[in-house]
């Protein structure tokens, strides 16, 4: 039977059996060799073994073999991707687009098909599962307060001080400069008004000038 009309009659029959019957799960990963058997070689009458890969939307014919092992007619890329031996076929290296639903079908006197058993081969899901990526989190500052050291006792990180914890210190310090520097300012004053007494001659006392002689009244010369 020609390889076109061979794919029509087993598209056409396996149907119905494929969207109602059960199939044999397993789980490959990238590189690992699937064997793949057919149950349908032992049919009474069988002549031909057919091997075809169901995909969502299509089925793909993979290659056709007599009983004995001789091959009848195989897809362009069989030799790239499989090998068949002892009505088994085997997948060389799996890759995630070789998924798909494997079967094989016996052709009896060249007008029946009888299936075998089929299996879903799927990418195992343990390699699609990838460590998100560490989502960062932002912890909001808390403001430090700047404190003083008071006999030893230090106020910690976060927590709320008075202004005052200090102020005996702090006041006394204060008060002692500003005493200090008043007590410089009146020596000052007082050092430069010695000194300006001292150069300046107005700011000496003056003695009083003696009234002259008064003048003897001359007596007249005419009486």
């Amino acid at each position: 039977m020609d390889q076109k009309w061979l794919l029509i009659l087993v598209i056409v029959v396996s149907c119905q059996k494929f969207t109602s019957g059960t199939f044999k799960d397993q789980r490959a990963k990238e590189g690992d060799k699937i064997d793949i058997s057919c149950t349908a070689k032992d049919t009474p009458g069988a002549s031909m073994i057919v091997w075809f890969r169901v995909l969502s939307n299509n089925m793909e014919f993979i290659g056709s073999f007599s009983k004995t092992g001789i091959e009848k007619a195989l897809a362009k890329n069989f030799n790239e991707l499989y090998t068949h031996a002892n009505d088994r076929l085997s997948l060389k290296s799996f890759k995630k687009n070789d998924a798909g639903l494997y079967g094989c079908a016996s052709l009896i006197q060249g007008n029946t098909l009888v299936f075998g058993d089929t299996t879903q081969i799927s990418a195992d899901k343990t390699e699609d599962k990838t460590e998100a990526p560490p989502t960062c989190t932002t912890k909001p500052s808390v403001p430090k307060i700047v404190t003083c050291d008071c006999e030893g006792k230090t106020v910690g990180e976060g927590e709320s001080s008075s202004a005052f914890n200090c102020s005996p210190i702090m006041l006394g310090a204060l008060s002692g400069g500003c005493g200090l520097f008043l007590l410089l300012l009146i020596v000052t004053i007082l050092y430069c008004n010695r000194i300006r007494t001292r150069r300046c001659p107005h700011h000496h006392k003056r003695r009083p000038r003696t009234a002259p002689p008064a003048k003897e009244v001359m007596p007249g010369r005419y009486v």
